[in-house]
């Protein structure tokens, strides 16, 4: 059967069972089944606890139940919203200082959260009513917190950047020092647009914004410091070499919680809702790993992999044809798929190519990074855009309308990222 074929049917299985409603780890896990059976019987089903075991026992997705717990306690305690209160405060002087504030306060606080989604929740939640409450024009609102909220897996540490790191065997750390200087310049990239547009259309924000006194500073630097403390010292311990992903993640987790009792938002209610939503979403991204995982051993079973790899190379695209190629293929997937399944169903396929083609395999995963962070902000199903409006209970169409401004300048930080490939390789080059 030609490579054609077994591609056909590999995506007509997987749409049938995702169309049947089908879980996403379960529709990976039983088209890679189908696969193997059809290409070698039931010899190679054997193979499957292996897979398993090999999957759930790599030491560095232990490091993902502790990022998303660092989190979810500081969403829980409410240190999320003190720490927008205080952003907030210290932006106060810049014509619209809300829509300023969204970004930065977003870009800061993904630092200790590695989740797009949760980013937008905590920001949104404050943000908006407070917004509207002053006159903000709605899809600056919206747009401002989904792009703020789409920085949550580029701006280290990211769960994305994680799952990438084990799938292709890369450092996790370096990957996460990669992308510190991409996703400053995209955030200053939505700095600037906001700049821009309230510059050209005042009418968009109120004509005076507040006019805080210098206790009200003190009381948001107060705010500000647990966030930024703990960016600071999960950061830094990565860039030093002194502790690997995990324990970095042990030691955030175990700040938030000291930050959480210091402030006094710790209570059992709020330690129990974080170790439950933590247990749901770690188990929600490893199943859809282990799907991914079976999925790949039978693209390599059947020669799926280098029969494309090997059809691809006999087009004779150029390196950045085939570049651009791939920056539009996933930027169609990031419409119909969330960025964790999206990773780990090309992956298998995409990344031979990749290599192949010279690219360096830290520099390409910032840039997949960045193109997942794009589909979530990505009509329809961009997970972000479905936050803000349950926040907010506009309609998406005026959540889309505000965020297309920043997808624009998403795909602007890749082609920056692409020309000057540096952004995202000099860092790594000087860790110890």
């Amino acid at each position: 059967m030609s490579w054609e074929w077994n591609l056909l049917v590999v995506i007509g299985i997987l749409v049938g069972l995702l169309v049947s409603g089908l879980w996403i780890p379960f529709a990976l896990g039983v088209a890679g089944v189908v696969v193997l059976y059809l290409h070698g019987g039931a010899a190679p089903l054997g193979s499957l606890p292996s897979i398993g075991w090999n999957t759930m026992e790599n030491f560095v997705l232990t490091s993902v139940p502790l990022f998303l717990l660092m989190g979810e306690v500081i969403l829980r305690a409410g240190l999320s919203s003190r720490f927008y209160r205080g952003v907030a405060v210290w932006m106060s002087g810049i014509r619209g200082e809300l829509l300023h504030s969204n970004v930065v306060a977003s870009a800061i606080f993904s630092a200790v959260c590695g989740s797009s989604a949760a980013t937008a929740a905590a920001i949104g939640t404050v943000a908006i009513p407070e917004m509207r409450r002053r006159g903000y024009a709605p899809h600056m609102i919206y747009g401002t917190i989904a792009a703020g909220g789409a920085l949550g897996n580029l701006i280290p540490p990211g769960i994305a950047t994680i799952i990438y790191g084990a799938i292709v065997e890369q450092s996790v750390a370096k990957l996460f020092i990669a992308c510190v200087i991409p996703g400053i310049l995209v955030t200053l990239l939505f700095l600037a647009y906001i700049w821009v547009a309230v510059l050209l259309r005042p009418e968009l924000v109120p004509a005076a914004d507040s006019h805080p006194t210098l206790r009200d500073r003190w009381t948001g630097l107060v705010d500000i410091v647990p966030v930024v403390v703990l960016m600071v010292v999960v950061l830094s311990s990565l860039w030093f070499g002194i502790a690997t992903p995990t324990e970095s993640a042990a030691v955030g987790a175990t700040g938030a919680l000291i930050a959480a009792w210091l402030y006094r938002g710790l209570t059992w209610s709020v330690l129990w809702a974080s170790l439950v939503n933590t247990t749901r979403v770690t188990c929600m991204v490893l199943f859809i790993i282990l799907g991914a995982q079976i999925l790949s051993f039978a693209f390599v079973k059947a020669g799926i992999n280098r029969q494309v790899t090997e059809a691809v190379v006999g087009l004779g695209l150029s390196k950045w044809t085939l570049f651009t190629v791939m920056v539009v293929l996933y930027i169609i997937l990031g419409m119909l798929v969330d960025g964790i399944s999206m990773m780990v169903l090309t992956l298998p396929v995409l990344y031979p190519l990749i290599l192949g083609a010279g690219f360096d395999p830290i520099w390409f995963g910032v840039v997949l990074v960045t193109l997942i962070e794009l589909g979530q902000i990505t009509p329809p199903v961009g997970l972000v855009l479905f936050v803000i409006q349950g926040i907010s209970r506009a309609s998406m169409r005026d959540v889309a309308q505000g965020a297309f401004p920043f997808m624009v300048l998403f795909l602007l930080g890749i082609v920056l990222m692409a020309v000057f490939p540096q952004t995202a390789m000099w860092l790594p080059s000087l860790m110890r």
